[in-house]
């Protein structure tokens, strides 16, 4: 048996108040800004028919974020069955965009895009710094098991732009 080593006290952080109320407090007009830009910019792109994977990454992102965030039940309530509905008109899209090689959009397709984005600027609005880091890091792992799944993930289709 090995002999029991001396307690040694880790060190505090001295920052930790500090920390804790960046934490709680909602993300700045900044933040939310660096966050929808991408998705605003891959839907404008979207709509000129010149989206590369880049932009429809940046739309897939906002999807499995929002997918998190409804699994958050203080941030976002009653949101499955339209993310759902959202995850459909993607896959639709794209599908057809593989089958005729047209990139065009119909009407209500960009309305949904559109309404998708307007969601995504709202919620930001509403979120803290917290609740946005734990739902990004749960989207990550979630993407991470899934791609690394052998077996295809009851009720998850990876789409390719």
């Amino acid at each position: 048996m090995s002999k029991r080593k001396r307690y040694r006290p880790k060190q505090v952080n001295p920052n930790v108040l500090a920390l804790a109320s960046i934490g709680q407090s909602k993300l700045t007009p900044e933040d939310q800004e660096e966050r929808i830009a991408p998705a605003r910019l891959g839907l404008e792109q979207i709509t000129k028919e010149q989206a590369s994977q880049a932009d429809w990454q940046a739309i897939f992102d906002v999807i499995n974020m929002l997918d998190r965030f409804v699994r958050m039940p203080t941030v976002m309530r009653h949101g499955k069955d339209y993310l759902n509905t959202m995850q459909g008109v993607v896959v639709k899209i794209l599908d057809r965009q593989k089958a005729t090689g047209t990139k065009t959009l119909y009407p209500g397709e960009l309305n949904d895009l559109k309404g998708l984005i307007d969601l995504w600027a709202e919620l930001l609005s509403t979120v803290t710094h917290r609740e946005y880091s734990l739902a990004e890091e749960r989207a990550h792992a979630r993407l991470v098991s899934v791609l690394r799944s052998r077996k295809p993930v009851p009720g998850v289709r990876v789409c390719e732009a």
